[in-house]
């Protein structure tokens, strides 16, 4: 079953991908491709507008470098881009117990990383083992934090092309190179 607004995520993601297939010189770190991706969401009318939160506060849905705790409460993982239910986001005083930047929600509705390869950069195998560690990050987070939610890795290369790179049903892969025809 898909998950609600996966279409227009993915829909968001494609444009993305096809701006660096055409303008690949445009990006030339990740945190560029973040931004870049981010200014899209925040663009959509779902994910750019105010909305009220659990307590009366107003936040956004699109936030970047969230972190998530184990049961231990110890960091286990930072995503680049998560999309949430505000109508479920806590950040007053006192109303959590977590040791995070003072927020805390239950229902991702995506969770998205970025990698992104030089002309100069790394091998292809130390490229794949980065985006297949990501993908097992992304499967790991499914595997822990309950919900229907989109997970994605979003792959840029500038160096070449990789083929067969393991993946998981769990986590959509959107890889490619800016060899590639947009």
């Amino acid at each position: 079953m898909p998950i609600k607004n996966q279409t227009t995520i993915e829909q968001i993601i494609l444009g993305l991908t096809a701006d660096f297939r055409r303008y690949p010189d445009k990006y030339l770190t990740e945190s560029d491709v973040k931004c870049a991706l981010v200014n899209r969401l925040m663009r959509s009318t779902e994910y750019g507008s105010l909305q009220n939160t659990e307590y009366g506060s107003k936040s956004i849905p699109v936030h970047s470098e969230v972190r998530w705790y184990g049961a231990s409460g110890r960091l286990k993982w930072r995503s680049d881009i998560v999309i949430l239910d505000v109508s479920d986001l806590r950040v007053k005083d006192g109303i959590l117990k977590l040791p995070s930047k003072g927020f805390g929600f239950n229902y991702p509705k995506a969770i998205i990383e970025i990698k992104l390869r030089r002309p100069n950069g790394e091998s292809d195998n130390v490229f794949r083992v980065k985006i297949e560690k990501d993908i097992s990050k992304l499967a790991e987070i499914r595997s822990e934090v309950t919900g229907n939610y989109f997970c994605a890795l979003v792959a840029f290369d500038k160096k070449g092309s990789i083929e067969n790179i393991e993946t998981n049903e769990k986590v959509k892969l959107f890889y490619t190179n800016s060899k590639q025809n947009a």
